[in-house]
């Protein structure tokens, strides 16, 4: 019975010191955006995400920073992620844009981020570098809800 109460002891031990707490990195450059967005996606304009692969982008004035790029990435599951982008102050160059299967900053430094996944395409050096800030989705039959 001592050998079983010391064996839960060591387990319970080491289990405890195995968890590794650590907390993400906040982004300094974006502030936290609140909002909730439904979209009907049998609406004209939100048409194209009923395909695999396509992104639509909706502007600031109905959620987010500088907007959300949504994208349908199959079976049923879309992405939203922030237009603004990470690596940057809000300003009047740092916004992404669509461009096919990514978006890229308009800021000179040439940075492009996946719609499929938010992370950095071409990250180089040792710099800290933020992928694109995700919103969350829900979808309930055509309808999505883009909040944060």
């Amino acid at each position: 019975m001592r050998l079983l109460n010391t064996s839960i002891a060591f387990i319970l031990f080491f289990t405890v010191c195995s968890c590794e707490s650590t907390t993400p990195v906040q982004n300094p450059f974006l502030p936290k955006a609140s909002f909730n967005v439904p979209i009907d996606l049998n609406l004209p304009l939100y048409s194209p995400l009923q395909n695999t692969g396509n992104s639509i982008t909706l502007p600031n004035n109905l959620g987010g920073i500088k907007g959300i790029h949504i994208t349908n990435v199959g079976f049923s599951t879309f992405r939203a992620f922030e237009v603004s982008c990470p690596n940057h102050n809000p300003s009047s160059c740092s916004s992404t844009e669509l461009q096919g299967s990514q978006v890229n900053c308009q800021c000179e430094d040439g940075f492009s981020y996946s719609v499929f996944t938010g992370q950095l395409l071409n990250r180089q050096g040792s710099e800290t570098l933020f992928d694109l800030t995700e919103y969350r989705v829900r979808t309930e039959g055509t309808m999505l809800y883009i909040f944060n």
